[in-house]
């Protein structure tokens, strides 16, 4: 990959540890709207005090898309697409393991509420990720979102494999946007519109580009080009969220298109304060904790928690039980991220990347040093030399001593 040079290549180098924070405020969004609305899985109905704001809490998924297009285009500056490869796999694939078999053992000896068991294959075939390719249904739903950021990570492999630059990063983000409003307004017929929407994602494609722009304003600084495509790909993202928005199956629901644009409007709002430093008062390096126990939250919630709730709930209030149940998802993911992710995550990585390890370096041979002794001196006798010695035998010192004797004698 090129280096761009001037303004482009002013890159800051600062961790955005307030993205830390907003993916777990995302994935808490995403949680209580599923403790709310998931019909037939709880005991406990959480929709009636909590319904009316976190029923839009399935927008987090929209936060996480575009924190995705900001944070992994990073990843991918700067590294070969063999690298960027096996960063996204040692990424996702330890904890994803953790908490397909953590699910599988809840619902296999626990169960789980108006949810059919899970055999062997299902299994397995999840452990892939891609499930879907078998039509064998996801142990989780919120597995769903993976197939999207597959497909948004397969885009960027091929666009490394070309090369990547500043100036072909703003013609790959306009040429994707403009291909998805060709998808809304001119679809093409049969499985060929298929297929492209299944590699353009119309539905959320603004949410990846408007991610990818916002890292080149966090690296070089905002331009209009940036500009102009963040205005684009906001503006989609509010039509497809208030259009969208009637279609969404929740239990004595409706959504507010106004709410839904605000909520939209103030992700994108929110980024661009993050991507230009002005969230920087809420960076912590603490937060970098958080950030990396979301994903393992994200995945081991739904299920778990669902199981955690209906066993406790005859004997804990259930606003304590509610605050518990999520306090006690977080440990656990946090065990998943230091425990397990930070160990297989490295060593997975530079097996994927074919990084060589350093040949160890030889031993340096012992040295034997002889103890120093020192040889007895022998001071040999003084013997002064003669006053009337040539001087430049004598030297100075004995000159003048034979002119101090002359003088004594009375010499001129």
């Amino acid at each position: 990959m090129r280096r761009e040079t001037g303004a482009a290549a002013r890159p800051n180098g600062r961790r955005l540890y307030e993205i830390d924070l907003l993916r777990f405020l995302a994935a808490l969004a995403v949680l209580l709207f599923h403790v709310s609305y998931s019909p037939g899985q709880s005991e406990i109905d959480y929709a009636p005090v909590l319904g009316p704001v976190t029923r839009y809490g399935y927008l987090g998924v929209d936060l996480f898309f575009t924190i995705s297009g900001l944070v992994v285009f990073m990843s991918l500056w700067g590294r070969s697409p063999r690298q960027f490869l096996a960063s996204r796999i040692s990424r996702l694939y330890p904890a994803f393991w953790v908490a397909v078999t953590l699910t599988t053992l809840v619902v296999v000896v626990v169960g789980a509420r108006g949810r059919p068991g899970v055999g062997p294959v299902q299994y397995l075939a999840n452990l892939t990720m891609f499930p879907q390719v078998g039509n064998v249904p996801y142990v989780e739903g919120v597995y769903w979102t993976l197939w999207s950021e597959w497909r948004f990570y397969a885009l960027l492999f091929a666009f490394a494999m070309l090369g990547i630059t500043v100036r072909r990063t703003h013609a790959f983000m306009w040429g994707w946007l403009v291909a998805s409003l060709a998808l809304e307004f001119v679809p093409p017929p049969g499985r060929i519109g298929s297929g492209i929407a299944l590699i353009v994602q119309p539905f959320y494609c603004h949410y990846f580009i408007a991610g990818m722009a916002l890292y080149l304003i966090h690296r070089s600084g905002a331009t209009r080009n940036l500009v102009a495509l963040l205005i684009a790909c906001y503006a989609n993202a509010v039509w497809q969220g208030v259009r969208n928005a009637d279609q969404r199956a929740l239990v004595d629901a409706r959504l507010n298109g106004v709410v839904v644009a605000a909520i939209v409007t103030a992700i994108f709002v929110v980024m661009a304060l993050a991507a230009t430093g002005a969230l920087r008062r809420w960076s912590r390096p603490g937060l970098a904790a958080v950030g990396l126990m979301t994903y393992p939250l994200y995945l081991i919630h739904p299920t778990l928690g669902f199981a955690l709730l209906n066993a406790l709930s005859p004997a804990v209030n259930r606003w304590v039980l509610l605050v518990g149940v999520i306090a006690a998802l977080c440990a656990l993911s946090w065990l998943i991220s230091t425990q397990i992710e930070a160990r297989v995550q490295p060593r997975m990585r530079t097996a994927l990347a074919g990084a060589r390890k350093p040949a160890p370096q030889a031993r340096p041979r012992r040295l034997t040093v002889e103890p120093f002794v020192p040889e007895p001196l022998t001071p040999e006798p003084l013997t002064p030399e003669p006053l009337d010695a040539e001087p430049d035998a004598a030297g100075p010192i004995v000159t003048a001593r034979r002119r101090l004797a002359d003088d004594a004698r009375g010499n001129p």
